[in-house]
């Protein structure tokens, strides 16, 4: 059973964690412990939401770089698979000239 304190848990890893209450009550700005246990894990969650939004793939594989990324494999599942597709790489697609078709077809 969880400790009696725990009133949060981490977006990204999911490990339950204390968010005192001056942050939960806080109405003007959302304060990163309110989403994550840490600041790194909150930098991670700044990536992917601005991914998210923006579905600007680019700019969200430059924020993760920065990123410590070492413990992947506790994160949620879903933090994973969102992970894996900013940080992969897109296929090229090679286009045949006819040419080249033709070169292949005899």
């Amino acid at each position: 059973m969880a400790n009696q304190s725990t009133n949060a848990y981490c977006s990204i890893c999911g490990k339950p964690y204390k968010v005192c209450r001056t942050c939960a009550e806080q109405k003007t700005f959302k304060p990163w412990r309110t989403v994550t246990d840490t600041i790194e894990h909150y930098k991670i969650y700044l990536a992917i939401h601005g991914y998210t939004v923006s579905n600007n793939k680019e700019r969200a594989m430059t924020e993760l770089e920065k990123c410590d990324l070492s413990g992947l494999k506790t994160f949620s599942p879903e933090i994973q698979k969102a992970i894996k597709e900013i940080l992969s790489k897109p296929k090229v697609q090679k286009s045949v000239t006819k040419k080249e078709n033709a070169d292949m077809n005899e």
